[in-house]
């Protein structure tokens, strides 16, 4: 409950966090048919990089102020940055949309979002943030969503989880709560961010969540430099199951440029 994303909104773990679900939301909407989305953690909605909290940790100016003016960027960054842009309008990097935010923003009028968050102040600023018939802030906590709203009405569907880890144990219980979503919303696409502190950490929960049933996955990695137990955070690694067709190749594409462009140490990226 004291975790505020605020503190880190915007730097390199967004970056990647959010590149993947706007190529993700890109390919649920080249079909017609309504999809729904559920963030089980979803903050407040959209941060001030210019606020107290951000520039008591300016992460952000190693992060998605090094793409803002990226001339040779990608083609498959265009979304996501565009994405930010709509919520600067014509003027310099000053706010920093969410998850929620960038996910209401992708919506047609037939989708769905259920944005969980169960810090009140933030559950009550992501609802004025997101006045939309179609988006649902829940105060309630993230992890008892997943078996209280899935599966959702519409036919397809896509669930980010994005915990801040206060907790200990918090990776493991991510990997044992995606056991019950996947025998009820088996099609569903999931992307599930932790952070990279311990390489065995993740393919221990990357093995139980394959245990549970999750038939095909992939891993995005990117670090700024070495990833260390301790410390700062240096690098994060996105789970998906059930990815979009074509998101390893686009991926494979953008991600050596990305890791170069937010190096501040020995960058990588790894996809399996």
């Amino acid at each position: 409950m004291n975790y505020r994303h605020a503190f880190h909104a915007g730097n390199h773990a967004d970056v990647l966090k959010h590149l993947v679900l706007v190529l993700c939301l890109d390919a649920l909407k080249r079909k017609p048919t309504p999809f729904a989305v559920l963030d089980t953690h979803a903050g407040c909605g959209a941060y001030d990089l210019l606020g107290d909290e951000a520039l008591r940790s300016p992460e952000w100016q190693d992060g998605i102020a090094r793409l803002w003016e990226w001339q040779g960027a990608p083609t498959a960054m265009t979304g996501y940055l565009e994405a930010v842009r709509a919520f600067n309008g014509d003027g310099p990097l000053r706010t920093y949309p969410g998850s929620p935010a960038l996910i209401a923003a992708a919506l047609h009028e037939d989708d769905v979002l259920d944005a969980c968050e169960l810090h009140p102040e933030d559950a009550r600023t992501l609802r004025k943030t997101l006045r939309t018939p179609n988006v649902h802030v829940h105060e309630r906590d993230g992890w008892e969503a997943l078996g209280a709203l899935l599966p959702p009405a519409q036919p397809r569907g896509l669930v980010l989880i994005d915990p801040p880890y206060e907790e200990v144990g918090e990776l493991e219980r991510g990997a044992r709560a995606l056991g019950a979503p996947l025998k009820r919303f088996a099609h569903g696409l999931y992307l599930w961010w932790r952070p990279m502190k311990s390489m065995s950490a993740l393919d221990a929960a990357d093995a139980e969540v394959k245990g549970q049933g999750a038939r095909e996955t992939l891993r995005a990695d990117l670090w700024i430099d070495t990833p260390q137990p301790q410390g700062r955070l240096t690098g994060s690694s996105m789970l998906l199951i059930n990815p979009p067709f074509g998101l390893r190749e686009t991926l494979q594409e953008t991600l050596p440029a990305l890791a170069a462009r937010l190096a501040t140490g020995n960058a990588g990226w790894r996809l399996q």
